[in-house]
């Protein structure tokens, strides 16, 4: 009797454990997996051993190109680090020493709408250390009488520009009324849509970064500030920047 019991109890727990199973498992099954998007193999500690490193990335939805999740995962041998990156598309993994310390760090650049996301880490003596790229350059534009628009870089560097070429649009959109302002209006000015590790005379490895600056849309281009920046003494310093303007065809 105590067998047949013990029997039956067992084969209750069997049941009810493949039921849970069961459950768990359709609960799950949608869900879609982490994808693998880069894996490079490359010494970023410092110690002449290849790291690996995966970028990988969580689509909002199975058919979306957008990933709602992106992580970074560095794997040295010795430790393991695990660091999520903002949400967008097409993640990029570049190597590049700009803290010269003589071993590369870690560049790491995703898109979300047009405007650039950067990520910088070094792993030097198994230490991960968020060196987190420049701020974008401080930058004032407005439209001024007479189809002109004045764009200026840290309250210094000023450049007037001739939009004339435009003035009809801009008569249509009421911005100007015979060349006057109808009321003071400000361009639209973007954060980083590039930023890449670039070579600086004198200073070694740095970053380059561009920002556009438009009129009364995005389309309606204006100009380009490109500014150079070097990583010295644990932060970073502007080395230039410059404003360039964009011609209508």
């Amino acid at each position: 009797m105590d067998v047949k019991t013990n029997m039956l109890k067992y084969l209750i727990f069997l049941l009810a454990f493949f039921i849970t199973y069961q459950a768990v498992s359709a609960q799950h099954k949608d869900i879609p997996n982490e994808m693998i998007l880069v894996t490079e193999k490359r010494d970023v500690t410092g110690d002449n051993i290849p790291d690996r490193l995966v970028i990988k990335g969580l689509k909002y939805e199975e058919d979306a190109e957008f990933l709602k999740e992106i992580t970074l995962y560095v794997d040295t041998g010795e430790k393991k680090f695990e660091l999520p990156l903002s949400s967008g598309y097409k993640p990029a993994i570049q190597f590049v020493d700009v803290n010269k310390d003589g071993v590369e760090d870690v560049f790491i650049t995703t898109e979300t709408g047009g405007i650039l996301n950067s990520f910088l880490f070094s792993f030097k003596d198994q230490m991960m250390k968020d060196l987190t790229v420049p701020k974008t350059v401080s930058i004032t534009a407005q439209f001024l009488d007479n189809y002109q628009a004045k764009v200026t870089i840290n309250g210094k560097k000023l450049l007037v520009i001739d939009l004339s070429d435009r003035k009809e649009e801009y008569e249509q959109s009421g911005i100007y009324t015979n060349g006057i302002l109808n009321e003071a209006t400000e361009l639209l000015v973007d954060g980083f849509s590039t930023l890449k590790p670039v070579f600086l005379i004198g200073k070694g490895k740095g970053l380059v970064g561009i920002q556009l600056v438009s009129g009364v849309y995005h389309a309606d281009e204006i100009a380009l500030v490109e500014s150079k920046w070097s990583y010295e003494k644990g932060k970073w310093k502007l080395i230039k920047a410059n404003i360039k303007p964009l011609q209508t065809e």
